[in-house]
């Protein structure tokens, strides 16, 4: 290798200068310019061993001789860098990633002796640059974690559950996040937020429907709260048929966590095809927003059963007083077509004092499976002991009587009273209940008259 001549020319003192309280791994450089000024390459005055062993080369090597002659791994912006300290005498500070050593490396270029030399400091920042990393890591987490409890909190349960798997979504960068409850094993309602792009032909309701995703998903988090599914090819060895019928093709990974109330899993919180290269703990945000979606969920789903309670009858689960009054004014008035039915058991009494009162129950519950199966839930009500009405809006009279006929006939097993009447709006309702009322009432009569008159 050609020595530049020129080196010979300094003296140890003079090179002890250049080199007094350098730290780390360095150099020192003379540069070397064209007759234009422009550096174009950089002789070695001197190199520590740190130095020689970060370019592979023995230092006696690269004494005298140039940057472009001996160091392959370069830095091409060690020659900008180098004028800049040597001709400018400005110090320059940079950090910059080596992927040869996989470490982070924060070099100064400083100018030193006079001018056109220059000095490299090279120093390893790798494990304060992973503590920097982490630190922004907590930190985003953390303020992502804020802004979906914030959401949660202020906002009511089915817009704060949107607003939230939103910002989840976005921050991921995921073809979607939803959540799926769980109602004793059984499927419940589904949440959802898809990218507006990347979030179509994903799995449904139909999918969770016709396979058993809880077991799966369960088998999988067993102790973990969080499980992240990184390849979902691994789901051939546990269930071919779902990767091959709903995963393939749609959804290359996952991330799930169960959403628990009281150690009872009432959810699932998921996210697909979420992004490889996060500036987030993605475990840790899933399952801190799992624990603040599991109190939303608990109170909303508490709140629906309170709801479901105030308005149905515990027996029958039909419609009670409360929701038929609630229909009363709601349709009085509406200039539209309603029939009203009125049914009340014939001989409870006789029933509960010679079979019982569990019999009597039976034979109530019986009677509100017959008028539901007839009339559907949501128009049918149990409003006292024995008495039952079915509101039935937007109805032609052929069609209703239809209905009374067809509730006269399965009758057999429980005998009941009917009383029904039809109006072409429904502007008078208390009119057409009490009307209904008096006919059912003219029924029971005819019923205890035909049975000696037997009042029970």
């Amino acid at each position: 290798m050609e020595k530049i001549e020129e080196f010979k020319d300094y003296s140890a003192s003079e090179v002890l200068y250049m080199l007094k309280d350098l730290p780390d791994a360095c150099c020192v450089f003379r540069i070397m310019t064209d007759p234009f000024g422009t550096v174009h390459d950089m002789q070695f005055i001197f190199v520590n061993e740190k130095y020689a062993s970060l370019v592979g080369k023995p230092t006696a090597e690269l004494m005298g001789a140039t940057y472009y002659t001996t160091v392959a791994n370069r830095d091409e912006d060690w020659i900008r860098l180098s004028y800049q300290a040597a001709v400018m005498r400005q110090s320059v500070i940079n950090r910059t990633f080596n992927t040869q050593f996989n470490k982070w490396f924060e070099f100064w270029a400083v100018p030193v002796y006079k001018k056109g030399f220059c000095a490299f400091i090279i120093h390893d920042v790798t494990a304060e640059k992973r503590k920097e990393e982490t630190q922004e890591i907590v930190s985003n987490s953390n303020n992502l974690i804020l802004d979906c409890a914030k959401v949660l909190s202020t906002s009511d349960f089915k817009r704060g559950i949107k607003a939230t798997l939103k910002a989840l979504g976005t921050k991921i960068k995921a073809d979607r996040v939803y959540i799926v409850e769980s109602k004793g094993g059984d499927l419940g309602d589904i949440y959802e937020w898809t990218d507006r792009k990347s979030g179509t032909g994903l799995p449904n309701r139909k999918d969770f429907e016709r396979f058993d995703f809880f077991t799966m998903w369960d088998k999988q988090l067993l102790e973990n709260r969080v499980v992240i599914v990184e390849d979902t090819k691994e789901i051939i060895k546990k269930n071919k048929e779902v990767y091959e019928d709903v995963l393939q093709g749609t959804i290359s990974r996952y991330i799930i966590t169960a959403i628990q109330d009281k150690g009872e899993t009432i959810g699932y919180l998921v996210a697909d095809n979420f992004s490889l290269y996060l500036d987030i703990n993605l475990a840790e945000v899933f399952e801190t927003v799992a624990i603040f979606i599991s109190e939303e969920l608990r109170n909303y789903i508490l709140g629906q059963e309170m709801q479901y309670m105030s308005s149905h009858d515990a027996m029958t689960n039909l419609r009670n007083r409360n929701a038929f009054t609630a229909t009363l004014n709601m349709i009085e008035g509406m200039k539209i077509p309603v029939g009203v039915c009125f049914a009340d058991i014939n001989g409870l009494k006789a029933i509960n004092d010679e079979q019982g009162h569990d019999a009597g129950d039976e034979h109530i519950k019986e009677a509100g499976a017959i008028i539901e199966s007839v009339f559907k839930k949501k128009y049918s009500y149990r409003i006292g002991g024995d008495e039952f009405v079915a509101i039935v809006p937007q109805v032609e009279k052929e069609y209703f009587e239809e209905l009374v006929a067809k509730l006269r006939k399965k009758c057999k097993k429980v005998s009941m009273a009917i009383g029904a009447t039809w109006q072409e709006n429904a502007e008078n309702m208390e009119e057409m209940i009490n009307t209904a009322d008096k006919l059912m009432y003219n029924d029971k009569a005819e019923f205890y008259s035909a049975n000696n008159d037997r009042r029970h």
